[in-house]
């Protein structure tokens, strides 16, 4: 899988299939932006000089760490010196990530257990990312090779290989989720309780009176952490959250209230201009890609 095609997935941040890999690596130092996609995203560090910034927090990565960058989580890479910037990303979307076994179990586990740990990244015993290491190599050889019969099957059986031995290394090493992330913990603490309460009036004045914190110094900090703005943070936040739940067949006239806002214009045009495509058309516009 190439870098244009790589560049396409960044772009409209939605899987047209339910699970895709790629193999990139990048000899000339690039510039990354923050931004987010509606589908999960596991990364596989090869090599580099990288740092990852995920919902306010940085981690210096090492060599076979694995990233967990969940759905709608606003991150970016910051890649330092000359060296190459080598990694595999796995891209899994929402229906693929949602499948439950006959006993309840799903594939979210290690992400559900980086949200409670407050950590997005990890690192395995040897054993467990050699045999996830040849999971990958496995499907990019599928991928590479010639279509053949029932290949669409063949693959989705590879990422879901991939998917159940990563998380059972997740149960069976909790302690493999790294806890030397970098990161202000009051703005931290600001972020988590937008997520919390994003249906809710939300003012900068009352954030920086609930955290003790100058409303400038706060502002400054927030921009610096997260690339956006606090209105901003808010208003994509709440619009993220909007477009799931239209998705899921919720109608965009209920989500506009369930999401904090107070009349649907507003709500419409703010969507539009964070989506691309009027609320009750997201669906139609979806199926179309």
């Amino acid at each position: 899988m190439n870098e244009k095609n790589l560049a396409q997935y960044e772009k409209t941040g939605f899987l047209a299939e339910s699970c895709k890999l790629f193999h990139i690596k990048d000899c000339i130092q690039k510039e990354f932006p923050f931004h987010y996609h509606d589908f999960y995203k596991i990364i596989y560090f090869v090599d580099g000089d990288v740092s990852y910034k995920i919902e306010g927090k940085t981690y210096r990565l090492k060599s076979h760490d694995f990233v967990l960058v969940d759905y709608n989580a606003i991150h970016k890479p910051e890649i330092s010196g000359n060296m190459p910037y080598e990694r595999y990303i796995i891209y899994l979307s929402g229906e693929f990530m949602n499948q439950e076994s006959g006993s309840g179990e799903c594939l979210k586990r290690c992400f559900e257990m980086a949200g409670q740990k407050g950590n997005h990244v990890l690192h395995f015993s040897p054993g467990s990312y050699e045999e996830l290491l040849g999971c990958l190599m496995r499907i990019e050889t599928e991928e590479r090779g010639e279509r053949e019969y029932l290949r669409d099957r063949m693959l989705e059986a590879a990422f879901l290989e991939f998917m159940v031995l990563f998380n059972r290394a997740c149960i069976a090493q909790p302690k493999a989720f790294i806890t030397t992330a970098v990161y202000h913990e009051k703005i931290v603490d600001v972020i988590s309780y937008i997520q919390a309460h994003l249906t809710e009036d939300i003012s900068i004045d009352f954030l920086a009176d609930t955290f003790f914190i100058s409303r400038y110094y706060l502002m400054r900090q927030f921009k610096e952490a997260t690339g956006y703005s606090i209105h901003q943070y808010i208003n994509e936040k709440r619009i993220l959250e909007a477009k799931r739940r239209i998705l899921t067949g919720v109608p965009a006239s209920r989500v506009c209230y369930d999401c904090g806002y107070s009349d649907y214009s507003t709500f419409a045009r703010r969507f539009k201009e964070i989506v691309g495509v009027a609320p009750s058309l997201l669906k139609e516009n979806r199926q179309r890609v």
